[in-house]
């Protein structure tokens, strides 16, 4: 009944049928692990961001150059840094949504006490200010020495595809948090980690520029395909014995089907045994031909 399923096409199928369930599952245990990496960077960052404010200087020492020397530990982790804003040299951070709305980033150099300036995300603006003039209109930051605290970010540096700034000139909006790019358009040292603002005092004045809230990733998502990933494989490893039955069950029955040059079931050409004793019963019942037939008297 199973005897074609060691026929070449078909061994051809369960080799491919066995690659599909492998890769199934594999693709699901991939998930798996970037739902375990992504719930870890979810408690992590909840951790941190409700953290007690450590000293910028201690979490970034002055002799840390350049940016990209600053270890990704240090992330996420919440400073606090006094200075006053240089407004006139602020930029805006293009193409930032927030809650849907397109909009910007603004972002301010702190100056410290020592000459050198932090890069300070103060929010977010609902406009697009290409070509405007620094400080933002209606965002302006107080003018006075202000200590901010926030979370501590690493410099942003462009993939495969994305924008590319100019690499001359004096800008008012980046594609990114690029601290280079930034430093080429001032006129003392900027520390090579920026801070999204959480709190500052004194308040920021009218509400604008909005604080910016972090948005860690939701892992439930690559929950969500670690199991359909596991779901498919499963429907394929059970499907395919039943195709399988399903298939050997059909060749079986054709099988039994009548060949072309007669039938072995002599009822099949309408000579059942109904049929066979409805024909006998007529012929005993039939006079013979030759028996001559007497007239009526």
């Amino acid at each position: 009944m199973y005897s074609f399923l060691r026929r070449p096409i078909w061994i051809v199928s369960h080799v491919l049928i066995a690659l599909l369930v492998l890769s199934l599952v594999g693709a699901g245990f991939w998930q798996r692990a970037r739902f375990l990496e992504e719930r870890d960077k979810k408690e992590r960052l909840e951790t941190l961001a409700t953290g007690t404010p450590a000293a910028y200087d201690e979490l970034v020492p002055s002799s840390v150059t350049p940016a990209a020397a600053i270890g990704e530990s240090t992330r996420y982790q919440r400073v606090e840094v006094t200075g006053t804003y240089d407004a006139d040299r602020e930029v805006a951070i293009m193409n930032r949504s927030q809650g849907g709305a397109p909009g910007a980033w603004v972002m301010t150099p702190l100056v410290q006490d020592d000459g050198t300036a932090v890069p300070v995300v103060r929010g977010w603006i609902p406009y697009d200010p290409v070509g405007e003039t620094p400080p933002f209109a209606g965002s302006e930051p107080p003018a006075s020495r202000v200590t901010v605290t926030g979370n501590l970010q690493l410099t942003q540096v462009r993939s495969s595809f994305g924008p590319v700034d100019p690499a001359e000139g004096t800008l008012n909006g980046l594609a990114r948090v690029d601290l280079e790019r930034f430093q080429q358009q001032l006129p003392y040292d900027l520390e090579p980690a920026w801070v999204l603002l959480d709190g500052q005092d004194p308040a920021q004045a009218g509400g604008s520029p909005s604080v910016i809230e972090l948005q860690p990733k939701d892992p439930s998502q690559n929950f969500s395909y670690m199991m359909q990933w596991w779901i498919f494989a499963l429907i394929a490893a059970c499907g395919y014995p039943l195709v399988l039955r399903m298939v050997a069950r059909n060749r079986s029955k054709g099988d039994q089907t009548p060949h072309e040059d007669g039938d072995e079931i002599p009822w099949a050409d309408g000579l059942g045994p109904e049929n066979a004793t409805a024909a006998e019963t007529r012929t005993d019942e039939s006079p013979d031909e030759h028996e001559p037939v007497s007239s009526p008297v």
